[in-house]
């Protein structure tokens, strides 16, 4: 039998044979390379270290295989080996240092713009994935710090009350719709035509709603929600603006690359078609607040833009001062959208799914947020009565009173969550945390750093059996036993000037929407049975999942 090297030099070309030993050997030298230029050395700046970078065996691309076959396991297992808080990856051929300790996290953060900024990012960002015109870049940077300004419609009183207000309205109007029992789509509401709903008759004769979970709960929330930002008219007109803004959410990893249309990815094919029809719908949007904000008359399908959201108003100012294009509004508007919906409104889904999985949970919710969603159902006599409403919703006392809701809230952005900030190191500088004789990091320009709040997360230095979800985790008890929940050392908003400008309307609308979406409704998965958690698929920021989470709902009884 001939031996192996027999076999090749009898059946492989010399060429071939070439190709394929200088390939191994230089996979083998830019590991060998790698591994000895990627040490951590000491600096002559006050300590500081070089940040080690992880050995890798492809040249230029480094570590993008690795993080394109499975990103969260590659970065895991990184974690338990750098046990410094801090490492480095190659991204062809450019340095990005990933950081996982809270407190390095939290220095990085509150950085001067001067060292670490990442207004390129939301630059490119606003350009690839949101469709703003190249053309106009220039008038972006000028007008930034105002938009950036405008942001106190969505942080401080009264603006934010008002947000609030309109988006309570909305709930205490629709939430007894959450589901119809209406079997033909024309009767439905646009949450549930998206669910893939029907009636469903379970032994006994009992009538349940069977549904998919996570589009029922991601639009309703959607959709009571964005009045308070679009105005009424915008989703009366534009039903279908949900159902692409997801799209674009499910490419925007592939849009934000740059990459043309005709690439052949699905996702980014749809998603690029996706982007075009929206921004057409804001194209519209905005013409009509122009002619409105002039006084000139406006189609009928318009007459209530008075109702558009104080933020919206503000930057109408700023749009016209710096005269922004129609395209221009549009997209600066579309990034809006998808900021304020596409992470807040799957975090609702999964604290259901955690807090459903559990009745006691359950049960112990009920009963702490019962003395501020009251639900009373009218009483008249007739065969059929009333389906049962919320009549008085404090939001203000389910985010102070609450503190079991909060820090199920909590739990949710702790392991539910995959974000990361992303910074552009502009000039040479040395990152060191406050902690005692914590080891200080130099971090070079034109090098980028991340900070993995989700390994942070995960790290049972500081959270106890990290992968379980632990709903009374994250509250604190004062010296009269008063319990509050907060966020802790966990980052899920970001920090500094570039923490997220929505982060109390997240908070707030995710108490209200899951307080009244447990006040009113029982949920039990379909046909039965114990529930099946669903899995997480990558997402921008709080995951989302490919499971269909079917599910029974029905109406909770208040009265025999």
């Amino acid at each position: 039998m001939a031996t192996t090297w027999e076999y090749i030099a009898n059946n492989i070309s010399p060429r071939t044979l070439t190709i394929a030993l200088g390939t191994i050997l230089v996979l083998i030298l830019t590991r060998l390379f790698s591994s000895l230029t990627g040490t951590s050395k000491s600096t002559n700046q006050n300590g500081a270290k070089t940040v080690p970078l992880v050995p890798y065996w492809i040249p230029f691309l480094g570590h993008i295989p690795n993080m394109a076959i499975n990103s969260n396991a590659f970065v895991q297992k990184l974690q338990k080996t750098y046990t410094s808080g801090v490492f480095a990856l190659n991204f062809g051929s450019t340095t990005h240092s990933i950081i996982y300790d809270p407190h390095l996290a939290t220095a990085l953060l509150n950085q001067k713009p001067a060292n670490a900024d990442n207004h390129s990012v939301s630059r490119r960002l606003m350009q690839c994935t949101f469709g703003y015109p190249s053309n106009e870049l220039d008038k972006y940077d000028a007008a930034l710090g105002e938009l950036l300004a405008a942001y106190k419609h969505l942080q401080i009183e009264p603006h934010l009350g008002d947000m609030v207000d309109v988006t309570v309205r909305k709930t205490k109007e629709s939430i007894a719709n959450f589901v119809t029992f209406m079997e033909s789509p024309v009767d439905q509401m646009p949450w549930e035509k998206v669910s893939d709903v029907k009636v469903v008759e379970k032994e006994g004769g009992e009538k349940v709603m069977e549904a998919s979970l996570l589009p029922l709960v991601r639009d309703f929330c959607a959709w009571t929600a964005n009045p308070a930002i679009m105005g009424t008219d915008f989703l009366q007109n534009f039903p279908e603006f949900f159902d692409d803004l997801w799209i674009l959410d499910r490419g925007f990893l592939y849009l934000a690359t740059g990459l043309p249309r005709w690439t052949p990815i699905p996702l980014l094919t749809r998603a690029h078609i996706a982007r075009k029809r929206n921004l057409e719908r804001m194209d519209v949007f905005h013409e009509m607040m122009e002619k409105h904000w002039n006084g000139e008359m406006v189609d009928s399908k318009w007459s209530g833009l008075d109702d558009v959201g104080s933020l919206i108003k503000a930057r109408m100012e700023i749009y016209r001062k710096h005269k922004m294009s129609i395209r221009a509004r549009a997209s600066i508007e579309h990034a809006l959208n998808w900021a304020s919906n596409a992470n807040s409104n799957s975090l609702v889904f999964w604290m259901i799914n955690r807090i459903y999985e559990d009745r006691a949970l359950l049960a112990m919710l009920r009963d702490e947020i019962a003395p501020y969603v009251k639900v009373e159902q009218e009483e008249t006599g007739l065969p059929i009565s009333e389906p049962p409403r919320i009549t008085h919703l404090d939001v203000g006392a389910l985010c102070t009173e609450c503190p079991l809701l909060k820090s199920c809230y909590v739990e949710c952005l702790r392991l539910d969550s995959g974000t990361w900030s992303f910074k552009e190191i502009k000039s040479d500088f040395v990152l060191q945390s406050r902690q005692k004789d914590a080891q200080p990091w130099l971090l070079r320009q034109g090098t980028y750093a991340h900070i993995a709040h989700d390994l942070h997360s995960g790290d049972p230095n500081y959270f106890e059996n990290p992968m379980v979800w632990k709903a009374d985790r994250h509250i604190r008890y004062d010296e009269k036993e008063k319990g509050a929940a907060d966020l802790g050392t966990i980052r899920p908003y970001g920090g500094g000037s570039s923490m997220c400008k929505g982060r109390q309307f997240a908070l707030k609308e995710s108490m209200l929407f899951t307080a009244a979406i447990i006040a009113m409704w029982d949920i039990e998965p379909a046909v039965g049975g114990s529930w099946k958690m669903p899995k997480h698929r990558q997402a921008t920021g709080v995951y989302a999942t490919d499971d269909t989470t079917r599910v029974w709902i029905k109406r909770r009884k208040f009265s025999d």
